[in-house]
Parts: C-alpha cells; structure tokens; sequence
C-alpha cells in the first residue's frame, strides 16, 4: 500500500526544528491526557501531538499543528 509520499512531506514538516519542550492537555477530564512535542525554529513554533494513527486508532502518527 503505497503513500505517495505523503509521509515524507508530512513528517518533513520537522526537518530542522528543534524540540524545546512536553505538551501536555488534560483539558477534557473525561479523556485521557494527551502529550506533544513543542518544538521551535526561529521564531516558529509547532505541536506534534503524540496520536495512534490519524483517526487514531492504529500505530503512531504525530498530528503537527502550529501554535
């Protein structure tokens, strides 16, 4: 099952940041809590939230968002 290349452009996001600190959200107390990655180049910061899969519900996949 082929990507085409979609995760090479979706993880190259991160290429060159550096990871600076744990997010963490406890938000929804009748959810688990999620953890991130915040992450900065230059003056650009991004959250690489820590999900199963993008519907989340298989193996590991990080859901980049910038801040």
């Amino acid at each position: 099952m082929g990507n085409n290349g979609y995760f090479e452009k979706h993880y190259g996001q991160l290429v060159g940041y550096k990871v600076t600190q744990v997010a963490l959200d406890d938000s929804d107390p009748n959810e688990e809590e999620w953890c991130g990655l915040v992450l900065t180049k230059g003056g650009v910061k991004k959250i690489a939230w820590i999900l199963r899969d993008p519907e989340g519900n298989g193996s590991g996949f990080l859901d980049i968002v910038d801040v």
